[in-house]
C-alpha cells in the first residue's frame, strides 16, 4: 500500500465551518447545536452522540483527500453515501420536530459531520456536490427521495415508529458501506467509509437501546441477523479506524 500523506487539519477546519450555507445552514439555526436539553439525560439521548467526526478523521487519516486515484464506481459510491447521510440528517431533523425527543437530533448532527467528511472528499477529487445538496428533504436520486417521503410518513406514526425509522435507516446505511467498501480499491475511501459505518453502528445501537425501553426490538431488514447481533453484543466503539480492511 503507498505511503499515506498526513492531511491539513485547517482544510477539514474551514471545510467543516464553510458547509452551513443555503438550506443547510437554516436547519442548523433552526435546531440548534445540540447542547442543552440533549446533555445530562444519559446515555441513549444525551449530547455523547456529537462524534466531532471532523476532527477525528483529521487524526486518523493520515491521507492527503484526492491523492490516490478515484475510479467511476467510486465517484457514484461517494455521491450516493453523500446524499445517504443527508437523508438520514434530514429525516432526524424531521423527527425531533415532530416528537421532540432529543436522540433524534443528537445523531442529527453526527450526521451532517458524516456528511461534510464525504464533501469534503467529493470536493477533494473534484466531484460536483448533488443538484439538491443544499435543500432538506430534496435528494438528485429518486430512490433517495422514495425512501424520505416513506421513512418521514413512517415516523410520524408514533415515537416508536419513528425509533423503527431511525434504526432502518442505520441499517440500510451499513448495508450499502459494507457493499462500497468491498467494491472500492482506493484506501482512502475505505478508511472514510470505515469511520461512516463505525458511526453508524453506533447510531443502530442507540436505537436499539430506546426501542427497549418500549419493549420493542428492531429486526434487520438490510444487514444480516448475525452481523447484526454483532453489532449489539459490543458498546460504542469510539477509537478511529485506520484499517481499510477493519470489520468487528
Amino acid at each position: 500500500m503507498k505511503k499515506i500523506m498526513i492531511i491539513v487539519l485547517t482544510l477539514l477546519v474551514v471545510f467543516a465551518a464553510g458547509l452551513s450555507a443555503n438550506g443547510i445552514k437554516e436547519s442548523a439555526k433552526k435546531y440548534g447545536s445540540g447542547s442543552g436539553q440533549g446533555k445530562g439525560q444519559g446515555r441513549g439521548a444525551g449530547g455523547e452522540y456529537k462524534e466531532n467526526f471532523i476532527e477525528e478523521l483529521s487524526e486518523v487519516y493520515g491521507i492527503e483527500p484526492g491523492s490516490g486515484i478515484l475510479n467511476a464506481d467510486e465517484k457514484e459510491g461517494l455521491l450516493l453515501m453523500v446524499e445517504e447521510e443527508k437523508l438520514a440528517r434530514d429525516v432526524y431533523l424531521n423527527l425531533y420536530e415532530t416528537w421532540n425527543v432529543p436522540i433524534f437530533k443528537n445523531i442529527a448532527e453526527s450526521e451532517q459531520q458524516h456528511m461534510e467528511a464525504v464533501e469534503l472528499m467529493l470536493k477533494a477529487y473534484n466531484v460536483s456536490l448533488p443538484s439538491e445538496i443544499g435543500t432538506p428533504g430534496a435528494y438528485d436520486s429518486a430512490i433517495i427521495q422514495e425512501h424520505y417521503d416513506n421513512l418521514t410518513s413512517a415516523g410520524e406514526e408514533s415515537v416508536e415508529a419513528a425509533l423503527q425509522v431511525g434504526a432502518t435507516i442505520e441499517d440500510l446505511d451499513i448495508a450499502d458501506l459494507q457493499n462500497l467498501i468491498s467494491d472500492a480499491e482506493n484506501d482512502e475511501i475505505k478508511i472514510l467509509y470505515q469511520n461512516l459505518m463505525k458511526g453508524s453502528r453506533n447510531h443502530m445501537r442507540s436505537f436499539s437501546s430506546q426501542l427497549a425501553k418500549y419493549n420493542m426490538e428492531y429486526i434487520p431488514t438490510y444487514v444480516d441477523d448475525e452481523y447484526y447481533e454483532k453489532i449489539l453484543k459490543y458498546n460504542r466503539e469510539s477509537a478511529p479506524i485506520t484499517d481499510p480492511d477493519y470489520s468487528i
